[in-house]
């Protein structure tokens, strides 16, 4: 868990210099307006005579920096962006990789919560810190990346990871680098789960996949393709001594609607695993894609760049991105979509899919009044009343995903057949094997899916060394339930071409974790060393919090 600090002042001491307000200033490049900390003057009543003193206000700015602090993986955004805008972009890389090897990756398909909420975003627009992750990745690429060193196996335990898609590898990830025999077993012929079959190439190059997941297996992590597992039984008796589940939710889900099993009919996990692998689809002229994620757009802009002449997406969800009843894709990727031609049609469901001869001609809509109920939960509601028709070649079905309920039976199941976990150390019910990403949250993110197969790694490590799973330790409400609706963020820039624009980019960063970071150093930040008359200070917020003791009762 991320340290946080408290500032205190000795308000007797404070002369009303504004030393520590000009510090902070030029130490976060803060322009003339806005301040984090404020210095206002003081009258109160000492006996029977009024005093004039000064106030220093709270600063919250010795916690880490709001990006950091959006991050599920705990990625250090202002570190790499700092060393980026000093042009030191391999060092910067090296920053990203203490936490995740997916800096290609996640510069291309994170939901970015970290530009969300960066600070210089409410001052114009947020630092685009995924596009800089995307220009550091590529930059070593196009200058060529040293092979990685193995690391040495300090430990004895051999543990096992199923599944290769960004929960398991970044499981393995960390195990791997603290000295343990890993092994990582995938069904597929290639490793990377969702990364590789389930987003399309224009949105995520295989060779960024292909690179990353080549970094790992060079720190030393084994991963065994075309070799299917569906019970842990198995894997115990091969002599492994711990089990992470990170098997994802490979299984489409059904509309239930009449001739929903028509040809013609597609579900999007089937189609994207098609094209990804080189496949050909028949799509026909016209195709409707039912759905409002972002596998449903993607599955739509790969129709339309396959030839598709006129693309329709019918979602439940409103276009209106500020409603509780918004689509969920992201807003780029939306816009992105109706430019190239795509056509959406909100607040819509399918009712019927039309067919002649068994094949495809149509699909039959009804309008949804609400999606959600207050709390987010879904629940939608229908309307008789007019509704259109669309006439349809091919229909492709991207209503969500689930785990497959015939792997790993004997591992407890929760709603929708996803794997039930400890809240505080993603436990299963078996003790030794561990669980996370989309098996146990249902579909989320990728940001998402590598925090908790970082989770998982350090509980497979306490559980290996004997130690408690759950001693100060506290798991994120999203990788257990799944990503909330955030609002979206402005993206300044989409890609970042050069060098040049990459040190400008990072330039306008605020320095917002600057004060934290050299508090965990044992330094002390430029408010302190300005004030002349030494009535500032920081301390641990736990050391200063005062801790609950026995209750009396009157």
């Amino acid at each position: 868990m991320l340290k946080e600090y408290k500032r205190m002042t000795v308000a007797e001491n404070c002369h009303g210099c504004f030393a520590c307000e000009v510090a902070c200033k030029q130490e976060h490049s803060l322009p003339v307006g806005p301040r984090w900390i404020r210095v206002y003057p003081d009258v109160r009543q000492v006996g029977d005579r009024w005093r004039f003193n000064y106030f220093v206000t709270e600063c919250g700015r010795a916690a880490p920096a709001p990006c950091r602090l959006a991050c599920p993986a705990e990625l250090n955004a202002w570190h790499y962006v700092s060393l980026a805008s000093q042009g030191r972009f391999k060092e910067a890389l090296e920053v990203v990789r203490e936490v995740t090897p997916f800096a290609g990756v996640l510069g291309r398909v994170c939901a970015h919560p970290c530009e969300t909420n960066c600070e210089r975003g409410t001052l114009d627009e947020p630092v685009s810190i995924r596009s800089l992750k995307a220009f550091l990745a590529d930059y070593e690429m196009k200058e060529g990346r040293e092979k990685a060193t193995p690391v040495k196996k300090t430990k004895n335990d051999n543990v096992a990871i199923m599944g290769s898609g960004p929960a398991g590898l970044s499981c393995a990830y960390d195990l791997v680098r603290q000295g343990y025999p890993v092994t990582v077993f995938e069904a597929k012929s290639q490793p990377g789960g969702l990364l590789r079959y389930g987003i399309p190439e224009f949105r995520l190059p295989r060779e960024v996949v292909d690179n990353e997941i080549s970094y790992i297996e060079e720190l030393g992590v084994e991963i065994k393709k075309n070799t299917p597992v569906d019970n842990v039984e198995d894997i115990f008796n091969q002599g492994y001594k711990a089990i992470f589940l990170g098997i994802g939710c490979p299984t489409s889900l059904k509309p239930g609607i009449p001739n929903e099993d028509a040809e013609g009919v597609i579900h999007v996990l089937e189609f994207l695993e098609q094209v990804n692998s080189g496949g050909s689809v028949n799509l026909g002229d016209r195709v409707a894609v039912i759905g409002g994620g972002n596998a449903a757009v993607d599955a739509a802009r790969v129709c339309l760049r396959r030839g598709a002449k006129e693309v329709h997406l019918v979602c439940l969800e409103s276009r209106d991105l500020t409603c509780k009843d918004r689509m969920l894709a992201q807003a780029y990727e939306i816009e992105e979509a109706e430019k190239e031609g795509l056509t959406i049609h909100p607040s819509l469901g399918p009712r019927v899919i039309l067919t002649k001869d068994g094949k495809v001609t149509g699909l039959e809509t009804i309008t949804c009044t609400s999606v959600r109920e207050a709390d987010g939960r879904f629940a939608p509601e229908y309307c008789e009343g007019p509704a259109p028709t669309l006439e349809s070649d091919t229909i492709i079905v991207a209503i969500g995903q689930k785990p497959e309920d015939a792997d790993f039976q004997e591992v407890d199941r929760g709603l929708a057949d996803t794997i039930r976990v400890d809240s505080f150390a993603l436990g299963t019910s078996i003790k030794g094997v561990f669980a996370g990403g989309d098996v146990v949250s249902g579909p989320s993110d990728v940001i998402g899916a590598i925090a908790a197969g970082k989770e998982a790694a350090i509980s497979i490590d306490r559980y290996l060394s004997g130690m408690d799973l759950k001693e100060d330790r506290s798991i994120d409400f999203r990788l257990l339930n799944g990503a909330p609706l955030n609002k979206d963020s402005k993206k300044r820039i989409v890609a970042i071409p050069d060098e040049k624009v990459a040190t400008h980019e990072a330039n306008r960063c605020l320095n917002c974790g600057v004060c934290a970071d050299v508090l965990e150093r044992g330094l002390q930040t430029a408010c302190v060393n300005a004030c002349p008359s030494h009535c500032i200070y920081y301390r641990d917020v736990w050391e200063v919090t005062p801790k609950a003791g026995p209750y009396t009762i009157a």
